[in-house]
C-alpha cells in the first residue's frame, strides 16, 4: 500500500494526516519536512511563490522551497 505523503502540522498516527479534497498543498523540499505537504488553501500567489519560514521541532531553517 502506497501512503500519501503526510501533510505538515498533522500527527503521524491520525488516520486523516493525508491531503484532505478541497485543499490546496504544496511540497515541501529540504530539511527534516523535505516531502511533506502544507496547506496553502487560501494563500495569495505571492506567498506561495515567495516561500515560507518554518519552524521546527529539530531546528529551525531558513526559507523552504515550495
Amino acid at each position: 500500500m502506497t501512503q500519501a505523503p503526510r501533510v505538515y502540522g498533522t500527527e503521524h498516527d491520525l488516520p486523516a494526516s493525508g491531503p484532505q479534497p478541497g485543499r490546496n498543498y504544496r511540497e515541501l523540499t529540504g530539511g527534516p519536512l523535505d516531502g511533506q505537504l502544507i496547506d496553502v488553501t487560501g494563500w495569495t500567489d505571492e506567498e506561495i511563490t515567495t516561500g515560507a519560514y518554518l519552524i521546527t521541532l529539530h531546528s529551525m531553517y531558513g526559507q523552504s522551497t515550495l
